[in-house]
């Protein structure tokens, strides 16, 4: 794994030069492609390697930067901008290869600073130096007792090699575990500690919100993945049915509440935190196809949030507001653009042929196995899912045009942006061996 960190540095002489920086990135997912074998763990050289569920992150990684540096050519941003992104990128390479449980930690961590300073000196509105400590301080807070407990295995057991665990597990107790699991569940966000998303993403530029939704999360989800041969052994009945349902009464709820919203972006979060909730609900149901179904819907929710976001700040730019009043009637004035905003909110609420619908399909089997009771709730969860992508849709689209300003109809690079948002969510699914 060496020699993609050592091509990923090499990429800092082009800082200057985006349209070469972005070309190169892809360039590297496909490489990536072409790399991938069947094994549980393969190109292992200096701590780093990778799996199967980092194989699809990583690939996820190169394409969204790619796509957050297409999105930046019409921002008059200096170079320190894509140096941040670049950085970025490689704590997320290293995060991801990681087969060390201190250097994941410690890269899980380092990960928040670009992110921080992308929202308190890019950022967009006046709270946004508050937005940043919220998510600084939540997130640190809640990880920082991981560490010690990384302290405590390493004395007993004199190695935190994640290859070692498929040997032996680790005599943890329940506070260790809970310790750890807490680190992950505050990133995904889970239920009720999710407020530090709302802010983040309001205040976040339009990058710093692509890279929230589709690549921050994640390192939640991928925590928890990984840690499973370490925590299986002492989850007992009732933290699952807990954690399940806590996820699914605040899935549910605030499905509900993104039929209240007004503020496009926040509607946006909150979707994302709702299928977040999702992801988890089948992580923890402890069944093969939930977890590769809670693996997929982060796969592909980083898609679909990355574009919803991107789609949100192309009216922003031209109406100044993210109000849902203030948008009405676009597709009188951007005919194609509403096409756009058509596909990613269809691929959002699990449309055919979108890898959605597959990961939503694994979740709610994997769910309805572990406790059919759950059922009327899913049903509820899924219909207003579809609602309020409907709503999305229809309010922005439709409607009369309250402010007539004479703007551009949408930029070609615009276009190219959301259909390489939209191509991989659809074509992934005609080849889902790849990702298993």
């Amino acid at each position: 794994m060496m020699k993609f960190l050592i091509m990923s540095l090499s990429l800092l002489m082009f800082i200057k030069n985006i349209n070469k920086l972005q070309n190169l990135i892809f360039f590297f997912s496909f490489m990536m492609i072409f790399n991938l074998i069947d094994l549980s763990y393969y190109m292992i050289s200096m701590n780093l390697g990778l799996n199967l569920y980092s194989f699809g992150l990583i690939m996820l990684v190169f394409w969204i930067i790619g796509l957050m540096l297409m999105s930046m050519k019409f921002i008059n941003l200096n170079y320190i901008c894509s140096m941040m992104i670049l950085l970025l990128m490689l704590i997320l390479l290293i995060t991801f290869m990681s087969l060390n449980l201190f250097i994941f930690y410690l890269f899980f961590e380092i990960s928040l600073m670009p992110v921080f300073i992308m929202i308190i000196y890019w950022g967009l509105g006046m709270q946004r130096v508050l937005a940043s400590y919220y998510f600084m301080f939540y997130t640190m807070i809640f990880s920082f007792p991981m560490l010690l407990v990384l302290f405590n295995i390493n004395m007993k057991y004199g190695s935190l090699s994640l290859m070692l665990n498929k040997f032996y597990s680790y005599n943890l107790e329940f506070m260790s575990m809970m310790m750890i699991l807490m680190a992950f569940l505050v990133k995904v966000p889970f239920y009720l500690i999710h407020s530090w998303l709302l802010k983040a993403h309001v205040e976040a530029p339009v990058f710093g919100s692509m890279i929230l939704a589709s690549l921050l999360l994640k390192l939640g989800g991928y925590g928890i993945l990984l840690m499973l041969n370490l925590i299986y052994d002492y989850f007992n009945e009732n933290l699952k049915n807990n954690i399940i349902l806590i996820s699914l009464i605040g899935s549910l709820i605030l499905s509900i509440i993104c039929l209240c919203q007004i503020d496009l972006k926040i509607l946006v979060a909150y979707s994302s935190i709702v299928h977040m909730g999702m992801m988890l609900c089948g992580i923890f149901s402890m069944m093969k196809m939930g977890i590769l179904g809670g693996y997929l819907m982060m796969i592909s929710h980083g898609f679909s949030s990355s574009g919803l976001f991107y789609l949100v700040n192309i009216n922003y730019e031209r109406l100044n507001s993210r109000l849902i009043y203030m948008n009405k009637g676009m597709l009188s004035l951007m005919p194609s653009m509403g096409l756009m905003w058509f596909l990613m909110c269809s691929s959002n609420m699990a449309v055919p042929f979108s890898l959605n619908l597959v990961s939503e399909i694994m979740l709610i089997m994997s769910i309805m196995i572990y406790n059919n009771n759950l059922i009327m709730m899913l049903i509820l969860i899924c219909m207003i899912s579809f609602t309020y992508s409907l709503y999305l849709f229809s309010w922005v689209q439709h409607g009369k045009f309250n402010k007539m300003n004479m703007f551009s109809t949408g930029k070609m690079l615009e276009y190219l942006n959301i259909i390489l948002h939209w191509l991989p969510l659809n074509l992934l699914i005609f080849n889902l061996s790849s990702l298993f």
